[in-house]
């Protein structure tokens, strides 16, 4: 079907967003809901994928560094909408967004298993692994190609 990748601006999408969030990490990968939820999320930009108008897909990004890095995050697709691109759609879509053509450099703590996703999208690994919510991570960074302004 057609996939279309959006700022979640209205209320109503940022509650699918989070509806999408629990579903993954709350449930599936049974992280506590109080980590899940945070204080960033008043203040990041939420990303929505909807699959034929439903929505199947969310990331957030959080800026940092006096808003010259960004900080993705909560990148979650709903399990029955996996292995179509949605999830690195997301990313393309973040990477490209408007609103983040002033950050130099895209920053996440990729779930081990997910490390090479990542790197096939351009993501380097960097420091040691980690564990948040019980769950392995390694931070990965990638400088934004689409970046203006002073480097």
């Amino acid at each position: 079907g057609m996939i279309t990748i959006r700022a979640a601006s209205t209320t109503q999408d940022i509650d699918e967003c989070f509806r999408i969030r629990e579903e993954v990490f709350v449930v599936e990968q049974n992280v506590p809901v109080d980590l899940e939820r945070d204080e960033h999320d008043s203040k990041a930009l939420h990303f929505i994928a909807l699959a034929d108008g439903q929505s199947v897909g969310t990331a957030r990004v959080v800026l940092g560094d006096n808003g010259t890095s960004a900080k993705i995050g909560r990148v979650a697709v709903c399990r029955s909408n996996r292995g179509f691109g949605i999830g690195k759609m997301l990313i393309a879509a973040i990477e490209g967004s408007p609103n983040l053509k002033h950050v130099h450099n895209f920053l996440l703590d990729a779930q081990t298993h997910a490390r090479q996703f990542y790197a096939r999208l351009g993501y380097e690994a960097y420091g040691e692994e980690f564990t948040d919510a019980g769950i392995p991570h390694r931070r990965m960074k990638k400088r934004n190609q689409h970046s203006v302004g002073d480097d």
